[in-house]
Protein backbone atom coordinates (compact mmCIF):
# COMPACT_ATOMS: atom_id res chain seq x y z
CA UNK A 1 0.00 0.00 0.00
CA UNK A 2 1.41 3.40 -0.98
CA UNK A 3 1.80 5.95 1.77
CA UNK A 4 0.94 9.60 1.21
CA UNK A 5 3.61 10.48 3.76
CA UNK A 6 6.63 8.51 4.92
CA UNK A 7 5.42 6.53 8.00
CA UNK A 8 8.49 7.63 9.97
CA UNK A 9 7.41 11.26 9.57
CA UNK A 10 3.67 10.68 9.99
CA UNK A 11 3.46 11.59 13.67
CA UNK A 12 5.60 14.69 13.17
CA UNK A 13 3.37 15.91 10.33
CA UNK A 14 0.14 15.27 12.24
CA UNK A 15 1.34 17.02 15.40
CA UNK A 16 2.82 19.91 13.41
CA UNK A 17 -0.52 20.51 11.69
CA UNK A 18 -2.34 20.47 15.04
CA UNK A 19 0.21 22.87 16.55
CA UNK A 20 -0.04 25.35 13.69
CA UNK A 21 -3.84 25.19 13.60
CA UNK A 22 -4.13 25.78 17.35
CA UNK A 23 -1.59 28.64 17.30
CA UNK A 24 -3.09 30.46 14.33
CA UNK A 25 -6.56 29.73 15.69
CA UNK A 26 -5.63 31.52 18.91
CA UNK A 27 -4.16 34.34 16.83
CA UNK A 28 -7.34 34.70 14.78
CA UNK A 29 -9.46 34.68 17.92
CA UNK A 30 -7.19 37.35 19.41
CA UNK A 31 -7.71 39.53 16.36
CA UNK A 32 -11.45 39.24 16.89
CA UNK A 33 -10.95 40.43 20.46
CA UNK A 34 -8.92 43.41 19.25
CA UNK A 35 -11.99 44.50 17.29
CA UNK A 36 -14.20 43.57 20.26
CA UNK A 37 -16.06 40.99 18.16
CA UNK A 38 -16.92 38.63 21.01
CA UNK A 39 -19.26 36.44 18.98
CA UNK A 40 -16.58 35.93 16.33
CA UNK A 41 -14.05 35.14 19.05
CA UNK A 42 -16.12 32.26 20.42
CA UNK A 43 -17.11 31.03 16.95
CA UNK A 44 -13.48 30.92 15.83
CA UNK A 45 -12.48 29.14 19.04
CA UNK A 46 -15.29 26.62 18.61
CA UNK A 47 -14.62 25.81 14.94
CA UNK A 48 -10.89 25.47 15.51
CA UNK A 49 -11.52 23.13 18.43
CA UNK A 50 -13.93 20.99 16.40
CA UNK A 51 -11.27 20.62 13.71
CA UNK A 52 -8.65 19.68 16.31
CA UNK A 53 -10.94 17.08 17.88
CA UNK A 54 -11.52 15.56 14.45
CA UNK A 55 -7.81 15.66 13.69
CA UNK A 56 -6.90 14.15 17.04
CA UNK A 57 -9.56 11.46 17.15
CA UNK A 58 -10.05 10.26 13.61
CA UNK A 59 -6.85 11.08 11.74
CA UNK A 60 -4.05 10.61 14.25
CA UNK A 61 -3.43 6.90 13.74
CA UNK A 62 -4.77 6.30 10.20
CA UNK A 63 -1.21 6.73 8.88
CA UNK A 64 -2.32 8.75 5.83
CA UNK A 65 -2.38 5.78 3.47
CA UNK A 66 -3.95 5.71 0.05
CA UNK A 67 -7.14 4.14 1.45
CA UNK A 68 -7.54 7.02 3.90
CA UNK A 69 -11.25 7.68 3.17
CA UNK A 70 -12.16 4.02 3.55
CA UNK A 71 -10.24 3.84 6.82
CA UNK A 72 -11.93 7.00 8.04
CA UNK A 73 -15.37 5.49 7.43
CA UNK A 74 -14.54 2.45 9.56
CA UNK A 75 -12.92 4.69 12.14
CA UNK A 76 -16.24 6.28 13.12
CA UNK A 77 -17.78 2.88 13.84
CA UNK A 78 -14.72 1.90 15.86
CA UNK A 79 -14.60 5.08 17.92
CA UNK A 80 -18.28 4.98 18.91
CA UNK A 81 -18.16 1.41 20.12
CA UNK A 82 -19.00 1.47 23.83
CA UNK A 83 -15.69 -0.05 24.84
CA UNK A 84 -13.69 2.54 22.91
CA UNK A 85 -15.90 5.56 23.60
CA UNK A 86 -14.86 5.92 27.25
CA UNK A 87 -11.22 5.69 26.22
CA UNK A 88 -11.85 8.28 23.53
CA UNK A 89 -13.53 10.74 25.92
CA UNK A 90 -10.81 10.43 28.56
CA UNK A 91 -8.18 10.89 25.90
CA UNK A 92 -9.71 14.26 24.97
CA UNK A 93 -9.95 15.69 28.51
CA UNK A 94 -6.43 17.08 28.91
CA UNK A 95 -6.26 18.72 25.50
CA UNK A 96 -9.76 20.20 25.97
CA UNK A 97 -8.84 21.71 29.33
CA UNK A 98 -5.69 23.26 27.87
CA UNK A 99 -7.47 24.64 24.81
CA UNK A 100 -10.50 26.19 26.50
CA UNK A 101 -8.55 27.52 29.47
CA UNK A 102 -6.22 29.28 27.03
CA UNK A 103 -9.21 30.68 25.12
CA UNK A 104 -10.78 31.94 28.36
CA UNK A 105 -7.55 33.67 29.41
CA UNK A 106 -7.36 35.33 25.99
CA UNK A 107 -10.92 36.55 26.55
CA UNK A 108 -9.93 38.02 29.91
CA UNK A 109 -7.00 39.93 28.38
CA UNK A 110 -8.47 41.35 25.16
CA UNK A 111 -6.08 44.29 24.74
CA UNK A 112 -2.92 42.87 26.33
CA UNK A 113 -0.93 42.05 23.19
CA UNK A 114 2.12 40.57 24.94
CA UNK A 115 -0.04 38.42 27.23
CA UNK A 116 -2.11 37.14 24.30
CA UNK A 117 0.99 36.27 22.28
CA UNK A 118 2.47 34.38 25.21
CA UNK A 119 -0.79 32.53 25.87
CA UNK A 120 -1.14 31.59 22.20
CA UNK A 121 2.42 30.32 21.96
CA UNK A 122 2.46 28.39 25.23
CA UNK A 123 -1.08 27.10 24.70
CA UNK A 124 -0.25 25.75 21.24
CA UNK A 125 2.93 24.18 22.60
CA UNK A 126 1.09 22.49 25.47
CA UNK A 127 -1.59 21.27 23.08
CA UNK A 128 1.14 19.83 20.82
CA UNK A 129 2.75 18.09 23.78
CA UNK A 130 -0.55 16.46 24.69
CA UNK A 131 -0.78 15.22 21.09
CA UNK A 132 2.78 13.95 21.02
CA UNK A 133 3.07 12.12 24.34
CA UNK A 134 -0.34 11.41 25.84
CA UNK A 135 -1.22 8.51 23.56
CA UNK A 136 2.08 6.81 24.36
CA UNK A 137 1.40 7.10 28.07
CA UNK A 138 -2.19 5.86 27.67
CA UNK A 139 -1.20 2.64 25.94
CA UNK A 140 2.07 1.88 27.72
CA UNK A 141 2.62 3.96 30.83
CA UNK A 142 4.89 1.45 32.54
CA UNK A 143 6.96 1.02 29.38
CA UNK A 144 7.13 4.77 28.66
CA UNK A 145 10.42 6.54 29.24
CA UNK A 146 10.72 8.39 32.55
CA UNK A 147 11.18 11.66 30.67
CA UNK A 148 7.87 11.09 28.87
CA UNK A 149 6.00 10.55 32.13
CA UNK A 150 7.60 13.66 33.63
CA UNK A 151 6.62 15.71 30.59
CA UNK A 152 3.01 14.59 30.97
CA UNK A 153 3.12 15.34 34.70
CA UNK A 154 4.23 18.94 34.13
CA UNK A 155 1.73 19.27 31.31
CA UNK A 156 -1.10 18.27 33.66
CA UNK A 157 0.21 20.65 36.30
CA UNK A 158 0.17 23.46 33.73
CA UNK A 159 -3.35 22.46 32.64
CA UNK A 160 -4.60 22.60 36.24
CA UNK A 161 -3.01 26.02 36.79
CA UNK A 162 -4.38 27.72 33.66
CA UNK A 163 -7.82 26.15 34.11
CA UNK A 164 -8.04 27.37 37.72
CA UNK A 165 -6.77 30.79 36.58
CA UNK A 166 -9.40 30.89 33.84
CA UNK A 167 -12.35 30.12 36.12
CA UNK A 168 -10.91 32.42 38.80
CA UNK A 169 -10.69 35.30 36.34
CA UNK A 170 -14.10 34.61 34.82
CA UNK A 171 -15.57 34.38 38.30
CA UNK A 172 -14.32 37.82 39.26
CA UNK A 173 -15.25 39.28 35.89
CA UNK A 174 -18.86 38.07 35.98
CA UNK A 175 -19.34 38.30 39.74
CA UNK A 176 -19.77 34.55 40.25
CA UNK A 177 -20.45 33.48 43.83
CA UNK A 178 -17.90 31.35 45.74
CA UNK A 179 -20.32 28.41 45.64
CA UNK A 180 -20.55 28.43 41.83
CA UNK A 181 -16.78 28.90 41.61
CA UNK A 182 -16.31 25.90 43.90
CA UNK A 183 -18.50 23.80 41.59
CA UNK A 184 -16.35 24.74 38.59
CA UNK A 185 -13.16 23.88 40.48
CA UNK A 186 -14.70 20.57 41.58
CA UNK A 187 -15.55 19.66 37.97
CA UNK A 188 -12.04 20.53 36.74
CA UNK A 189 -10.37 18.63 39.59
CA UNK A 190 -12.58 15.61 39.05
CA UNK A 191 -11.91 15.54 35.30
CA UNK A 192 -8.13 15.89 35.63
CA UNK A 193 -7.72 13.27 38.37
CA UNK A 194 -10.24 10.91 36.73
CA UNK A 195 -8.31 11.15 33.46
CA UNK A 196 -5.04 10.47 35.28
CA UNK A 197 -6.39 7.35 37.04
CA UNK A 198 -7.93 6.15 33.78
CA UNK A 199 -4.64 6.71 31.99
CA UNK A 200 -2.83 4.55 34.53
CA UNK A 201 -5.54 1.84 34.34
CA UNK A 202 -6.36 2.19 38.05
CA UNK A 203 -9.99 3.26 37.97
CA UNK A 204 -12.57 1.45 40.08
CA UNK A 205 -15.33 2.21 42.57
CA UNK A 206 -12.86 3.00 45.36
CA UNK A 207 -10.91 5.35 43.11
CA UNK A 208 -14.10 7.15 42.05
CA UNK A 209 -14.86 7.84 45.70
CA UNK A 210 -11.34 9.16 46.26
CA UNK A 211 -11.62 11.40 43.21
CA UNK A 212 -14.92 12.81 44.50
CA UNK A 213 -13.41 13.49 47.93
CA UNK A 214 -10.35 15.09 46.34
CA UNK A 215 -12.56 17.29 44.20
CA UNK A 216 -14.64 18.34 47.21
CA UNK A 217 -11.56 19.15 49.30
CA UNK A 218 -10.01 21.20 46.49
CA UNK A 219 -13.32 22.96 45.78
CA UNK A 220 -13.87 23.91 49.43
CA UNK A 221 -10.34 25.28 49.70
CA UNK A 222 -10.79 27.12 46.39
CA UNK A 223 -14.01 28.74 47.61
CA UNK A 224 -12.19 30.14 50.65
CA UNK A 225 -9.35 31.49 48.51
CA UNK A 226 -11.83 32.95 46.03
CA UNK A 227 -13.72 34.70 48.84
CA UNK A 228 -10.64 36.37 50.36
CA UNK A 229 -8.62 36.85 47.16
CA UNK A 230 -9.34 40.22 45.59
CA UNK A 231 -6.03 40.53 43.75
CA UNK A 232 -4.33 38.90 40.75
CA UNK A 233 -6.26 35.77 39.74
CA UNK A 234 -3.06 34.04 38.56
CA UNK A 235 -1.66 34.05 42.09
CA UNK A 236 -4.99 32.82 43.46
CA UNK A 237 -4.99 29.99 40.93
CA UNK A 238 -1.42 29.11 41.91
CA UNK A 239 -2.53 28.64 45.53
CA UNK A 240 -5.31 26.26 44.44
CA UNK A 241 -2.95 24.47 42.07
CA UNK A 242 -0.49 23.89 44.92
CA UNK A 243 -3.15 22.07 46.94
CA UNK A 244 -4.27 20.12 43.86
CA UNK A 245 -0.68 18.99 43.24
CA UNK A 246 -0.35 17.85 46.86
CA UNK A 247 -3.57 15.81 46.77
CA UNK A 248 -2.86 14.24 43.39
CA UNK A 249 0.78 13.49 44.29
CA UNK A 250 -0.24 11.60 47.42
CA UNK A 251 -2.94 9.68 45.53
CA UNK A 252 -0.49 8.74 42.79
CA UNK A 253 2.13 7.44 45.22
CA UNK A 254 -0.51 5.57 47.23
CA UNK A 255 -2.61 3.88 44.53
CA UNK A 256 -0.51 3.92 41.35
CA UNK A 257 3.17 3.85 42.27
CA UNK A 258 2.34 2.11 45.58
CA UNK A 259 5.35 3.59 47.35
CA UNK A 260 3.75 6.16 49.63
CA UNK A 261 5.53 6.66 52.95
CA UNK A 262 5.78 9.29 55.64
CA UNK A 263 8.75 11.03 54.01
CA UNK A 264 6.88 11.52 50.72
CA UNK A 265 3.87 12.97 52.55
CA UNK A 266 6.14 15.37 54.44
CA UNK A 267 7.79 16.42 51.18
CA UNK A 268 4.49 17.26 49.51
CA UNK A 269 3.21 19.25 52.47
CA UNK A 270 6.57 21.01 52.80
CA UNK A 271 6.35 22.10 49.16
CA UNK A 272 2.74 23.22 49.70
CA UNK A 273 3.78 25.21 52.77
CA UNK A 274 6.68 26.92 50.96
CA UNK A 275 4.47 27.85 47.99
CA UNK A 276 1.77 29.28 50.26
CA UNK A 277 4.29 31.27 52.31
CA UNK A 278 5.90 32.75 49.18
CA UNK A 279 2.58 33.70 47.59
CA UNK A 280 1.00 35.15 50.72
CA UNK A 281 4.15 37.05 51.70
CA UNK A 282 4.59 38.63 48.26
CA UNK A 283 0.94 39.47 47.57
CA UNK A 284 -0.29 43.00 48.15
CA UNK A 285 -3.82 42.47 49.43
CA UNK A 286 -4.50 46.20 49.52
CA UNK A 287 -4.38 46.26 45.72
CA UNK A 288 -7.81 45.22 44.48
CA UNK A 289 -8.93 44.03 41.09
CA UNK A 290 -10.61 46.82 39.08
CA UNK A 291 -14.33 46.59 38.31
CA UNK A 292 -15.17 44.46 35.24
CA UNK A 293 -15.93 47.43 32.96
CA UNK A 294 -12.76 49.23 33.94
CA UNK A 295 -10.72 46.06 33.62
CA UNK A 296 -11.92 45.47 30.07
CA UNK A 297 -12.22 48.97 28.64
CA UNK A 298 -9.48 50.99 30.30
CA UNK A 299 -6.67 50.09 27.91
CA UNK A 300 -8.94 50.37 24.90
CA UNK A 301 -9.95 53.91 25.88
CA UNK A 302 -6.30 54.91 26.16
CA UNK A 303 -5.65 53.58 22.66
CA UNK A 304 -8.60 55.52 21.25
CA UNK A 305 -7.45 58.75 22.89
Amino acid sequence: MNHIIDPSKHKLVIVSVATLVSFFGFQAASQALDAYQLEKFWLISFYVYIFLVFWQSFVFDLHLRGDFLKSLKHRFAYMFDRGHLSHYINYLILSAVIYWATAALLYLNPFEIAVKQALSLVGAGAFALSFWYLKTVFYGHKQAHRGVRQSIFFLKLYASFISFAAVFGLGHYYGITPFVFAIMVFVLTYLLIHQAFFQHHYLGHNEIGLILLSGLATAEFAAIIYFIWNVNYYSGALVICALYNTIWGILQHKYIDKNLNREIIYEYFAVLFVVLVIIFSTTNFSEKLPPPDQNRYENNQHQVE
